[in-house]
């Protein structure tokens, strides 16, 4: 079986220059050069540029001293991310929530029109405080691709007799991701697969493996994916098997090819959020705690597995003491070592507006809102969200917290006012381990 494929170094161009109105434009053409250059259409590169334009402006207005900022324009595998890096302190961001609007009457409302304009322009977003205090922006334009077709069914192969494992090249993965998608239901696998050629540059990145057992003739009897989820922690999908009656030892080869894989990398765990039936008993642990109420959309138990690729040395986590109980009684079922701190606040000074990404999968009906920034108004923020989500119909919302961050601890009482409960831990798929918080909104 071949190796795994090297994750590509993105192709970055950098530009500094004055933060100042005279320059505005210099940004926007520099952005929408760069995007264009480095693989993004017209339509995207247009949209990349004016979310920028709108951002040098903001900043242009709001600093207080003459300052620069760097603006970075960076490839992806599927996606073209802008970093804006600029030493300043206490903007107000709020702008980039989904739940935020612009009051024209308000002058502090109308100083975040360029913010909102931005938030829209963009699919994804991070901010960041690095080294120094610099603020570090991220907008990020997907990539445009076409949904799978499902109007044609593949033929469920026959039993393979002999298969041997082999990386699956451009072609197979297509295969791979119209088996899966005609003959898995959609909680057993990711939004990325039903953008076949998405997951072809993926895997061309080196951001997904995906292995297939192919037959004599080139059959494709089963396959088997992963990624990596953080930075030490790896994300399976599968094992998948296509033959009308399954095959349990073609399951076990590929469990033992994505294990054998992942044990050569610096990958502290293996997690499995989606196992299907035909995953083999043994190879993955129970994750998450048994709840009468989690269950998959096909009635079968959606209890995410896991498997530690080292031995556990222990690190230090920080938790609202809402929650350490339930961290404690987690961690010793799981056996992971930890340390756990006390987070939240004692009455200090905190930012005024926080900020909370949301991730939306519609065939699924689940939302994944995630902390970008603190604020004082991290429960309000949080209750606008969800009312925002329950009127988009979302039957489940999903918070991750990085135990990692103490400053996400915060959030911890708004959420459990809302009603969200922690429904697991994920071992390190953050700065340190996650806590899944849940909330149900058709209960």
């Amino acid at each position: 079986m071949d190796t795994m494929t090297p994750k590509k170094e993105n192709r970055s161009i950098v530009m500094n220059m004055p933060v100042a109105e005279a320059f505005i434009p210099l940004a926007a053409a520099f952005v929408n050069q760069a995007a264009q250059g480095l693989g993004l259409d017209e339509e995207g590169a247009d949209a990349l540029s004016l979310a920028t334009e709108e951002v040098i402006a903001y900043l242009a207005r709001m600093a207080q001293v003459e300052q620069d900022v760097d603006i970075r324009c960076s490839a992806g595998s599927c996606f073209i991310e802008t970093k804006i890096s600029l030493p300043v302190r206490e903007l107000q961001l709020h702008a980039f929530n989904m739940t935020a609007t612009v009051n024209a009457d308000d002058e502090a409302g109308l100083d975040q029109m360029e913010l909102l304009i931005a938030s829209r322009m963009t699919d994804r977003f991070h901010i960041t405080r690095s080294a120094g205090q610099r603020l570090v922006l991220a907008l990020i334009k997907e990539l445009p691709y076409p949904e799978i077709k499902r109007d044609t069914p593949s033929p469920t192969p026959g039993k393979l007799s002999q298969y041997t494992l082999q990386a699956a090249d451009a072609a197979y993965v297509k295969w791979f991701l119209r088996l899966v998608t005609q003959y898995y239901p959609d909680a057993l696998f990711p939004l990325d697969f039903r953008y076949p050629g998405k997951v072809v540059d993926m895997a061309a990145g080196g951001d997904y493996q995906i292995v297939t057992a192919k037959g004599p003739a080139g059959e494709l009897g089963g396959g088997i994916a992963w990624r990596w989820e953080g930075r030490k922690t790896v994300e399976l999908f599968g094992p998948y098997i296509f033959q009308e009656h399954g095959d349990p030892q073609m399951a076990r080869d590929l469990m033992d090819g994505c294990i054998g894989h992942v044990a050569r990398t610096s990958a502290l765990a293996l997690i499995n959020r989606m196992p299907t039936p035909d995953l083999p008993e043994g190879y993955l642990e129970a994750l998450e705690p048994k709840r009468n109420d989690i269950s998959g959309d096909d009635g079968s138990p959606a209890r995410a597995r896991f498997r530690m690729m080292v031995e556990e040395t222990g690190e230090v986590v920080w938790a609202h003491p809402d929650v350490v109980g339930f961290l404690q009684s987690e961690y010793r079922r799981l056996v992971f070592p930890r340390d756990i701190q006390t987070a939240g606040s004692d009455g200090e000074a905190d930012e005024p507006f926080s900020v909370l990404s949301a991730e939306i999968d519609r065939r699924l009906s689940v939302a994944t809102l995630r902390p970008i920034w603190p604020g004082a108004d991290n429960a309000k923020n949080m209750a606008a969200h969800v009312e925002l989500l329950g009127r988009e119909a979302m039957a489940t919302i999903l918070f991750e917290m990085d135990l990692g961050q103490p400053w996400q601890a915060g959030f911890t009482p708004g959420l459990i006012a809302l009603g969200f409960f922690p429904r697991m831990i994920l071992p390190h798929a953050g700065s340190a381990d996650l806590l899944i918080f849940q909330l149900r909104t058709d209960a």
